[in-house]
């Protein structure tokens, strides 16, 4: 039995986290929901993720300052950034601090999908068929 893809899903927007959380279980992700930056942190370095989905405007602690606390301990990790607001400045940092791609919410979630199959390929070393979940 293949190991499932470990998602955490970070934004303060319930509804739509609701959906793309039942979507990617749907999908045979396993996924951890947080709603604030406070303890996006802390749920990283208790738990190992396969890739982070994490919002650019939280409440508490900012996407791009919880993606610099993670950097600081793992630089590997693949991190999905994605907003409805995002700035060129802002996508701008959160690349140089090495995220993996740029998810805007008003994209499909196929497209949420590709960009892990993707960012998994790439940072690690996965075969197509395993970033999909073993399907």
């Amino acid at each position: 039995m293949e190991e499932k893809i470990k998602v955490l899903l970070v934004d303060d927007e319930v509804d739509f986290i609701n959906m793309m959380q039942y979507w990617l279980k749907s999908k045979n992700f396993e996924v951890d929901v947080v709603y604030s930056g406070e303890n996006v942190v802390n749920h990283v370095k208790e738990k190992e993720y396969s890739i982070i989905f994490l919002d650019l405007k939280l409440p508490g602690m900012e996407g791009i300052e919880i993606l610099q606390h993670i950097r600081e301990f793992d630089k590997n990790l693949p991190v999905i950034i994605f907003s409805a607001y995002g700035t060129a400045e802002s996508l701008k940092e959160a690349t140089m601090l090495g995220i993996s791609g740029f998810f805007a919410k008003e994209k499909g979630f196929d497209e949420a999908a590709r960009l892990i199959h993707t960012a998994l390929r790439i940072h690690k070393g996965l075969s197509q068929h395993e970033s999909e979940g073993g399907k």
